[in-house]
C-alpha cells in the first residue's frame, strides 16, 4: 500500500468525524479507541495480531471490510492503511452499538460499547480510568476536527450545462506537459476532459489518466492477449467480468468509447467519486474499477504516477 498520506494527528481526527457522522456513531468514541489502543503512534505497526490505529485483528476488519448498506469495498490487505481503517472501524462500532441496543433496550456507554467489542480486554480491572484519559488527551483533536470538516464541507459533484463548450486541450487543474510526444498527450487531454465534463475534481481525473498510462502508455489500440483480451486506453477486458465484455475489438480502440465505459463504471463508487486526495481517489480506482493482480503494488505505482499532474 502506498506510504502517503503520512499519518498526522489532525487528519486523523477529521477522517474519524467525517466517518463517525456517515455511520452515526461517535467521533469522539472513535479517536479515544484509537488512543487507548495504539496511542495514535507508530499506527501501522502490530501488536501480536492487533494491527493499525485501532489495533484491529485481521479476521475483524475481514468481516467489515465490505458491506453493501455502507457502501463499503475495501481489500483484507488494506488493513494496514490508516484512512481504511477508519470507515471499518465506524461501521464495526454502529454494529455493536445496534448489538447492544437490541440485547439491552438502551444505548450502550462508551465503557459497554468498548467491552461490546472487546469483551474480554487484558486492562479490564482499570478500564474506565484508561477511557478517561485517553478520551481526555483527545479533546483538542475532537474540538479540532469539528471546526475543520464542518467550516470545509465538501464541495456537491455539479453536472454542467450540456451546452457550454468542453474545456480545450490542457485546460483545468491538471499540469500534464511532462505528457509526449503529442499523440500521448492528446490522449492523456481527452481524459482529463472527459472526467471533468463529468463533474469529477482534479484528484479523479489525475487517477484516470495516471492508470491509463498503467494500463497502455495511453496507446489506444493496446491489446493484451496473454491469459486475457485486453484492449485501448483502460486495457478493457472482454473476458470473464471484464468491463470489455459485450464490446468489440474496434468499439474498444475507439478512446472515447474506452473512456466512457471507464468513467460509467467509476462513477458508481462513491468512496471515488468523493475522493479528497489522490490517495484515496487511485486506491478506490485501483481496487474497485481496474482490479489488476497487484493490487496494493499498483496503487503504489500509479499514485506516484498520478502526482506529477497535480
Amino acid at each position: 500500500m502506498p506510504s502517503t498520506p503520512s499519518f498526522q494527528n489532525s487528519d486523523f481526527a477529521s477522517e474519524c468525524l467525517i466517518q463517525a457522522l456517515y455511520c452515526g456513531v461517535n467521533p469522539h468514541y472513535l479517536i479515544g479507541v484509537a488512543q487507548m489502543r495504539s496511542g495514535l503512534t507508530n499506527t501501522n505497526n502490530a501488536t501480536g495480531d492487533q494491527i493499525g490505529p485501532f489495533r484491529l485483528a485481521q479476521a475483524d476488519f475481514n468481516q467489515y471490510c465490505t458491506d453493501t448498506e455502507f457502501e463499503l469495498h475495501f481489500q483484507p490487505t488494506d488493513i494496514t492503511t490508516w484512512f481504511v481503517q477508519i470507515p471499518v472501524f465506524a461501521l464495526m462500532t454502529h454494529r455493536a452499538s445496534d448489538k447492544f441496543f437490541l440485547a439491552n433496550s438502551r444505548n450502550p456507554t462508551a465503557k459497554e460499547l468498548y467491552l461490546q467489542q472487546w469483551p474480554t480486554p487484558p486492562n479490564l480491572a482499570t478500564l474506565s480510568a484508561d477511557f478517561t484519559q485517553a478520551l481526555t488527551q483527545t479533546a483538542s483533536l475532537i474540538t479540532a476536527a469539528a471546526n475543520d470538516v464542518l467550516d470545509k464541507p465538501v464541495p456537491p459533484v455539479t453536472i454542467p450545462d450540456p451546452n457550454s463548450p468542453p474545456p480545450g486541450p490542457g485546460s483545468g487543474p491538471l499540469n500534464l506537459s511532462s505528457i509526449k510526444p503529442q499523440a500521448r498527450r492528446a490522449m492523456a487531454d481527452k481524459i482529463q476532459q472527459a472526467f471533468q465534463i463529468a463533474g469529477l475534481g482534479k484528484f479523479q481525473q489525475a487517477c484516470a489518466v495516471a492508470n491509463a498510462i498503467a494500463e497502455s502508455n495511453l496507446n489506444p489500440t493496446a491489446h493484451a492477449g496473454i491469459g486475457e483480451d485486453s484492449w485501448g486506453l483502460f486495457q478493457l477486458n472482454r473476458n470473464g467480468g471484464g468491463l470489455g465484455r459485450g464490446h468489440n475489438p474496434d468499439d474498444l480502440k475507439n478512446p472515447d468509447i474506452n473512456i466512457a465505459i471507464v468513467l460509467a463504471e467509476a462513477k458508481k463508487y462513491p468512496e471515488f467519486v468523493a475522493a479528497d486526495s489522490i490517495d484515496r481517489a487511485v486506491s478506490a480506482f485501483v481496487r474497485d474499477v481496474e482490479k489488476p493482480k497487484d493490487v496494493s503494488g499498483q496503487i503504489m505505482k500509479r499514485t506516484s504516477i498520478a502526482q506529477k499532474f497535480l
